[in-house]
């Protein structure tokens, strides 16, 4: 009895010492219209929108425990900002050592980046694919929790490596954001090794003039090609190229086989699990049984478990202080996916595999086996560190 007594104070003063509290603030905005948007991988209206809070209070009830034990309590805020008023006032109100999880457009999520940056308020953003955000932007206090777009479409070029596919036909939107997508898919293609054999661009016009050349069996013939890609960011033009390309052949991309963060059929590594704790949590009536977190949920749910599970690998300190546990190499969370996920030090990107997902079945997770990196295979997904414009530390 003495002993074991002895050995219970020895783990209580020897366990590290926190802050009381872990203050979660979500950044939302006032005139975003939620009902009219969907999230999905770098933007593609797949589902009706939904706010991130349902996965954080789902992260923060599954560590309760580990911080019950380390004597700390999670408060989670809300934080509604007016984009047409001065955001550096309305964030006056953040706490310094608050997590804040930016659940915001494009354009106000910048804005209020740079703001928390110049804080040091750390920020996570969970709904953005864009690689400018990581590279150009490169804000030391600024995370990313949701993947980015090479590291969707380098998953995607594995796979059509993989199975052999590597004549590629890719047919892509006139918009900017369509434009740039599609070169950075191309730069994926080529690293890995398949051939563009061309590329066309659709119009959402409907004008007379534009019919003929928009019909799905004229823009994909007149060429071999072994699959074809589509980048269509709005989802409106590549649902029908499904069953009327020139060719039978597969499609992937926005439509078809799509590179995704998480999906409902995932039935390995525990994702069962946690798609059901998904669904039931909050009691009442679950969720239907193909509901799962969006890409922009599981970011933040990563981003809160990532903090949580990684609290024991800090020294002993009276403060939790976010940056010394996220820039931490040995900070990890398990992310029900085969491997753990972790920051990459260069650009503050959450390390995860992709999901190669048809709208039912997950077909293959990546990095795809023989793909090897010379530190973690996983950073075969994405800008390397030698790749990177950003290099933070």
């Amino acid at each position: 009895m003495f002993r074991c007594i002895v050995f219970l104070l020895i783990v209580m003063f020897s366990a590290p010492v926190l802050s009381s509290s872990l203050d979660i603030t979500i950044i939302t905005s006032k005139t975003e219209n939620r009902q009219s948007q969907g999230t999905s991988f770098a933007g593609i209206t797949v589902q009706p929108y939904r706010p991130v809070q349902r996965a954080v209070e789902l992260a923060l009830f599954e560590s309760s425990t580990l911080l019950e034990t380390l004597g700390i309590k999670a408060n989670i805020n809300q934080l509604a900002l007016d984009p047409e008023k001065d955001i550096k006032k309305q964030l006056d109100t953040l706490s310094l050592t608050s997590l804040a999880i930016l659940d915001l457009p494009m354009d106000t999520m910048v804005k209020v980046a740079n703001v928390t940056n110049q804080m040091k308020v750390v920020a996570f953003n969970v709904r953005h694919s864009h690689t400018h955000l990581r590279e150009s932007l490169c804000l030391a206090h600024l995370f990313h929790a949701i993947p980015s777009d090479h590291m969707y479409f380098d998953a995607l070029g594995q796979f059509l490596v993989y199975r052999g596919w590597r004549k590629v036909l890719l047919v892509h939107g006139e918009s900017q954001r369509d434009k740039d997508r599609a070169q950075i898919l191309v730069n994926s293609l080529e690293k890995f090794g398949t051939t563009i054999v061309d590329q066309r661009q659709f119009t959402l016009s409907h004008h007379p003039d534009d019919r003929d050349k928009n019909k799905p069996e004229f823009l994909t013939g007149g060429v071999s090609y072994d699959v074809v890609a589509v980048i269509d960011s709005v989802k409106d033009y590549g649902r029908y190229l499904q069953y009327s390309a020139r060719s039978a052949r597969p499609i992937v991309g926005d439509v078809g086989l799509t590179p995704k963060s998480w999906h409902f059929a995932l039935e390995r590594y525990g994702a069962p699990q946690l798609n059901e704790r998904y669904r039931s949590f909050k009691g009442g009536e679950p969720l239907g049984p193909q509901v799962a977190m969006t890409d922009a949920e599981f970011a933040a749910w990563s981003v809160v478990k990532l903090v949580t599970n990684s609290l024991n690998t800090r020294a002993p300190g009276n403060e939790l202080e976010l940056m010394a546990v996220l820039t931490d190499p040995a900070s990890q969370v398990d992310l029900y996916k085969g491997t753990r996920g972790s920051i990459r030090q260069w650009n503050n990107q959450l390390r995860q595999p992709i999901l190669l997902a048809a709208p039912d079945a997950v077909i293959a997770i990546a990095p795809m086996p023989r793909f090897l990196h010379q530190k973690h295979y996983v950073d075969t997904l994405g800008l390397d560190e030698p790749e990177s414009q950003c290099q933070l530390r």
